[in-house]
């Protein structure tokens, strides 16, 4: 098990991750992970969320990657334009993750106003 903290702790299992808020923004990005997944889950480019509960998010494990093209960021932001504001890091490789070749944007919780928070 891999431990990671920002605003949540993430505990990173074989084939799951935990994501424990550990701030209000940690909790708001759950929330609004959440909120993200079921309403653009059908792009088939969000990680796979199984469930969220208070802010914790327990989500489908994807192996790391080295680096993400701007190519993929522009049409994710293109596809999903809640995620086009200036704060928006989708250029930052460890909220991306991979599955068969598949690139999967596995850290999605951010909006504008939460990134407005501190």
């Amino acid at each position: 098990m891999k431990i990671r903290i920002s605003t949540r702790v993430v505990l990173i299992f074989n084939k799951f991750v935990l994501k424990f808020p550990i701030d209000k923004r940690g909790y708001l990005q759950g929330k609004n992970e959440y909120k993200m997944y079921h309403k653009y889950k059908h792009l088939n480019i969000l990680g796979t969320l199984y469930w969220e509960k208070f802010g914790i998010i327990c989500m489908k494990k994807y192996n790391p990657i080295d680096d993400i093209n701007a190519t993929t960021v522009f049409e994710t932001k293109d596809l999903i334009p809640e995620f086009d504001f200036e704060n928006c890091d989708l250029f930052n490789h460890e909220n991306w993750g991979e599955l068969e070749n598949t690139k999967y944007l596995i850290d999605y919780g951010i909006d504008e106003s939460i990134s407005k928070m501190y």
